[in-house]
């Protein structure tokens, strides 16, 4: 496993860790740093200021997934297409957690003493963005998901779970019984769960994916007070409960697609905190490339696991048009003209919050945007080619069908229902007409 402090040293030998080490405040400006290098480096705040007054214990780590490049050196590959090899190996071969001594003790630290960013005006406080909940579900699968939450007490937070989710159902369902659910959650985790923890699959352990991305089990501490357990490499701990029929308000907050609305949303009581020796506290900026490529990249063997079944795919990008999660562009070596419509419903079924699929040759480099859409303008005919889906659910994230109505008399907004589109941007007819131009003497 690459715990944060083995990745903080990846970062720093590759050349891509910026160490900031003036005092910098929780409020605002570690974001501001954040903002100037995303994309580009990880930043390590080693005088981080809690609400720009308080010396903070722990320093500040962000950014370790700003880019393929970083999160390629952090695993120690070489080309981030291993990446998404390892995790659809990984998803057909679970290796399951074992359990071990943890590298975090029990501290007296209250979540005041922690460094919890605030990123923007309008948020509804500071947030915790790498917070990875994680808790045991009746068939005994470690479900293992981000949720971003923040303080409402000394020792309460309130959490986003978003409906219809495996969090949400399983606190719905611990709800009908009278009964808390206990979970951990893990901040600075290692990396391959941090990238297990955004892939989209339910029904599998998900630590059990991390595992299989390492090829080695996941190490796991279980907690004292309550019935939960974190990887022992964990830098911070907190263990706790989600208490039954307690809601507070959430958000406002900014997502890869804009603001999130506020709402009522479970409420996290945290009874032990843990930390390692040293123990660095991690940040996701959010709507960052960051958050981005955690939210992606995870989907990316799963859409191309799926599309495999019915086409040659050569390559899978989620895109920055669609925030690396409700567009994806898929290449194909295509052997007859009715196959990329097809390609683009596996995908899909696949990942369901897909709105866009846009489906191109193989000549087409789907990790270049401008590409993509240079084969949608010059090879997709919109009559024939672009095929629309309509009352389809998407992402909850996706805003573009919200209205606002008259209703009585009084202005409302509603959600229309949803949909999505398929595009064919292969070519069609003489294929030469789309070849792009060589040059004998030129190489990219």
């Amino acid at each position: 496993m690459v715990c944060v402090r083995k990745a903080i040293g990846r970062l720093g030998d590759k050349g891509l860790l910026e160490v900031v080490e003036k005092a910098a405040s929780t409020e605002y400006e570690i974001a501001a740093y954040l903002m100037r290098f995303d994309g580009r480096k990880s930043v390590l705040f080693r005088n981080p200021l809690i609400e720009g007054r308080t010396p903070s214990r722990f320093p500040v780590i962000g950014g370790i997934a700003t880019s393929r490049k970083t999160l390629t050196a952090v695993l120690g590959l070489s080309d981030p297409k291993e990446i998404r090899a390892k995790i659809r190996y990984a998803l057909k071969n679970i290796i399951r957690p074992k359990e071990a001594e943890p590298s975090w003790r029990k501290v007296k630290v209250g979540l005041k003493d922690l460094p919890i960013l605030k990123h923007y005006v309008g948020e509804l406080g500071p947030y915790m963005t790498a917070s990875i909940v994680i808790f045991r579900d009746k068939d005994g699968l470690f479900s293992s998901s981000y949720h971003r939450m923040t303080p409402i007490s000394e020792n309460k937070l309130v959490l986003r779970a978003v409906e219809g989710r495996k969090l949400a159902r399983t606190i719905e369902y611990f709800e009908r019984e009278g009964r808390p659910l206990p979970v951990a959650v893990s901040i600075g985790s290692p990396m391959e769960v941090m990238i297990a923890s955004a892939v989209p699959a339910e029904s599998i352990d998900k630590l059990g994916i991390a595992g299989g991305i390492a090829n080695s089990p996941v190490y796991i501490s279980k907690c004292e007070q309550v019935d939960s357990w974190a990887p022992s490499d964990s830098e911070i701990v907190l263990c706790g409960e989600i208490i039954p029929g307690e809601r507070a308000p959430e958000g406002p907050f900014y997502e890869i697609l804009g603001k999130d609305i506020q709402r009522m949303q479970p409420i996290l009581k945290v009874h032990e905190v843990y930390v390692r020796e040293g123990a660095y506290y991690q940040a996701i900026l959010p709507a960052s490339r960051e958050h981005e490529i955690l939210m992606g990249l995870p989907v990316e063997p799963l859409i191309e696991d799926r599309v495999s079944e019915v086409a040659d795919v050569v390559d899978v990008a989620m895109t920055p048009g669609g925030g690396g999660w409700i567009e994806a562009a898929i290449s194909i070596r295509k052997n007859s003209d009715d196959q990329p419509v097809l390609a683009g419903l596996m995908a899909i079924s696949a990942h369901k919050s897909l709105k866009r699929v846009i489906i191109v040759d193989e000549d087409v480099n789907v990790s270049n945007y401008i590409e993509v859409m240079k084969a949608v303008l010059q090879r997709a005919h919109i009559p024939d080619d672009y095929k629309m889906i309509s009352g389809v659910k998407g992402s909850s994230l996706d805003h573009s069908n919200l209205r606002e109505v008259l209703v009585d008399g009084k202005k409302r907004i509603v959600r229309l229902p949803q949909g999505k589109m398929i595009i064919d941007a292969t070519g069609k007819g003489k294929r030469e007409l789309f070849e792009r131009p060589k040059n004998p003497l030129f190489s990219e």
